[in-house]
């Protein structure tokens, strides 16, 4: 890690693209936009490109998150330094690859970007079942996963492992970054994702064995408490939550899964709001990430919406917490 100060041109180039990230005032109107074509107007009129006639609105929205972290990787010496950021794709390559290789599948079509280490790389490891040759920061989830899924064939209880591996390892990187909103912002990722994972698993009435394997360790919402009420069912679920750090969840949960899912969203962006004030490090290449991603998971909502002929009242209570 370099030297607070050796961030500065890093951080110009990242001040500069901030310009151009899309305003309450934007979002607005791409809200009070007629329909999907005005909207895709708009965006071309912000800087989007030449979005219009593009037909896959999805693949295009990630060619453009790609193309903030490239800014990163450009303006960085180290672009590992915000690997809890992206470690989440590489570990959704090693789930497609080691589902394709049980069903005899080509994941090569599966697999998401950016990624920290190379996915080609991690299917032919899986496709040769040569697990030792995978990064080792993913050898302890594939071998896992793999595991499971020849012994039982069990998906889902698969995907649970990595998803929580996942989780662990964004901590790990968090906590080892030496800033303290990259590992708040960390905290804040297992913790959402914990209180997803329950209600889910309260919901569905899932075993011991799956309800553990799917929540990770952290340091503000005790494990074993969650497990707990999990296994005892919904509302003595929602009732823990309550009386922790995070009873505002249980309100956003009581009033819709979107408006939860707004909730956990924004919860993160909240952690990185200090890095508008920073002038060196790392945190305001974080911060500029994380809104990128927010802007784009608001972009894609709106556009969702207007497909789907929904109210702009609806649309406005689903957008998320903007960095700008």
């Amino acid at each position: 890690m370099m030297h607070e100060t050796g961030y500065a041109y890093a951080v110009a180039r990242v001040r500069v693209n901030e310009l151009t990230l899309l305003s309450a005032a934007d979002i607005e109107q791409l809200i009070s936009a007629q329909d999907y074509k005005q909207v895709m107007q708009q965006l071309s009129e912000h800087g989007w490109g030449d979005v219009e006639n593009i037909q896959d609105y999805s693949k295009y929205l990630e060619k453009y998150r790609e193309k903030s972290w490239k800014l990163l990787e450009e303006v960085l010496d180290d672009i590992h330094e915000l690997d809890m950021f992206i470690i989440r794709n590489d570990m959704q390559n090693l789930k497609a690859a080691l589902k394709c290789i049980i069903s005899q599948q080509d994941p090569r079509d599966l697999l998401v970007s950016p990624s920290v280490y190379d996915s080609d790389e991690i299917v032919n490891a899986v496709e040769e079942r040569n697990l030792d040759s995978l990064p080792e920061l993913m050898r302890d989830a594939a071998y896992e996963a793999y595991s499971v899924l020849t012994r039982t064939g069990n998906g889902q209880l698969a995907d649970a492992i990595i998803d929580t591996k996942t989780l662990e390892l964004i901590k790990k990187l968090g906590d080892e970054s030496k800033s303290e909103m990259l590992s708040n912002c960390a905290e804040c990722m297992c913790v959402t994702a914990n209180i997803k994972v329950a209600l889910r698993c309260a919901n569905t009435g899932k075993s011991k064995e799956f309800v553990e394997s799917s929540i990770c360790k952290c340091d503000t919402l005790d494990k074993s408490s969650l497990v707990t009420a999990t296994l005892e069912g919904k509302e003595e679920l929602l009732s823990y939550i309550s009386n922790t750090r995070y009873g505002k969840a249980v309100d956003m949960i009581e009033i819709s899964t979107s408006a939860f899912e707004k909730w956990c969203d924004d919860l993160i962006m909240e952690c990185v709001k200090p890095a508008k004030y920073k002038h060196f490090g790392i945190e305001p290449m974080a911060a500029y990430y994380l809104a990128k991603d927010a802007e784009i998971k608001t972009v894609r909502i709106i556009i969702s919406a207007k497909l789907n002929d929904l109210p702009a009242d609806i649309i406005r209570e689903r957008v998320r917490a903007l960095y700008v």
